[in-house]
């Protein structure tokens, strides 16, 4: 499935990238498909991503003018129409036909993401600042799995990527399979893998320093 991957992490360089590029090679089942990596040894942030080609998430990733806002976003947005003009009004250099107004919206409102209106998820770093935040659509349509191990804290599109790196968590949950077969599906934001867990709705996690 499209998505993102990757770790937030102060392991060194060479094995994060490595980790990095194994769990993006998980989620690429198709050779039509965009793939790219981008990262922040200071920060601490490995990230990829695959997505359809040409589609609103094709075109990874996105930055402000200064280069010191970097997005990665895998979905769709349905902004307001008049967005890309307001924001050209406030200074920004903005495509309209793509994704790259995000990075400029991020600046101009403090409440980002919560503005945003669609099904996605995706990672903002933000080098002035020194930060990183991690966030997914206010319905978790668009699903995003993590690990927080003491090596770092991982996320992925599909478990199976997070499963690719840290192969020790392919271990069902016994209460996660219960309520599979009782209820059809598994309960507050568990999966069915030991320490594998489901972004919660509406979220925007904060990261620093790589923790």
């Amino acid at each position: 499935m499209p998505g993102i991957a990757g770790l937030i992490t102060k392991l060194p360089r060479a094995r994060a990238e490595r980790e990095l590029h194994t769990m993006v090679a998980a989620l690429y089942h198709n050779s039509a498909w965009a793939i790219g990596t981008w990262s922040d040894e200071s920060a601490g942030v490995y990230i990829g991503w695959v997505a359809r080609k040409d589609s609103f998430g094709g075109r990874m990733p996105v930055r402000n003018e200064r280069g010191d806002v970097v997005l990665v976003f895998s979905g769709e947005d349905f902004p307001d129409p008049e967005m890309p003009r307001r924001l050209r009004e406030r200074g920004h250099v903005v495509d309209g036909r793509g994704p790259s107004y995000l990075a400029h919206l991020y600046e101009d409102d403090p409440a980002f993401p919560a503005g945003l209106n669609g099904r996605f998820h995706g990672l903002l770093n933000d080098q002035s600042q020194g930060t990183t935040i991690l966030f997914n659509d206010r319905y978790g349509m668009h699903r995003l799995y993590y690990h927080e191990a003491r090596e770092g804290f991982y996320f992925a599109a599909e478990a199976k990527a997070i499963l690719a790196v840290r192969p020790e968590l392919r271990t069902v949950d016994p209460q996660a399979m219960g309520e599979l077969v009782a209820c059809g599906c598994v309960l507050e934001n568990r999966t069915l893998f030991s320490g594998i867990g489901v972004l919660p709705p509406a979220a925007a996690w904060i990261f620093r320093a790589g923790s």
